[in-house]
């Protein structure tokens, strides 16, 4: 599992992973919002796994209204995902306290542990619309 972009950093992690999307096989690959909030998303920070495709990525929390530019570069990243060919889109909550310890995990239990907790979800909840 290649591990791409910093932590409370969106812009960054979203360049990052434009260059690490490359080779990912979309739509074979399911995409995972791993948020701290449900029923907040005005304050949820979300990391990001993408896994099968033959090439799984793992974000740290860099996306969401919790990082200043956050909301924005989720929606970006978003966008990209479905012009790449993303469908599979899935979101699992965790508390706030369990997010930074989930992302620490050895990628096969990471993997299982999200995969057990996550629902599919609607790509267009997290895509910014203009004013």
């Amino acid at each position: 599992m290649e591990r791409v972009g910093l932590r409370a950093s969106p812009r960054t992690t979203l360049e990052a992973l434009k260059e690490a999307l490359k080779g990912v096989r979309f739509p074979e690959a399911k995409v995972y919002f791993i948020t701290d909030w449900q029923d907040r998303r005005h304050q949820a920070r979300y990391a990001l796994l993408i896994h099968g495709g033959k090439k799984d990525l793992l974000t740290p929390d860099a996306f969401g209204p919790a990082f200043q530019g956050g909301e924005e570069a989720l929606s970006e990243l978003v966008s990209l995902l479905l012009d790449l060919g993303a469908r599979k889109f899935y979101e699992a909550v965790v508390s706030p306290a369990e997010m930074t310890a989930l992302l620490e995990l050895p990628p096969e239990e990471l993997v299982r542990r999200i995969n057990a907790i996550a629902n599919p979800t609607d790509p267009g909840i997290y895509l910014k619309r203009a004013a």
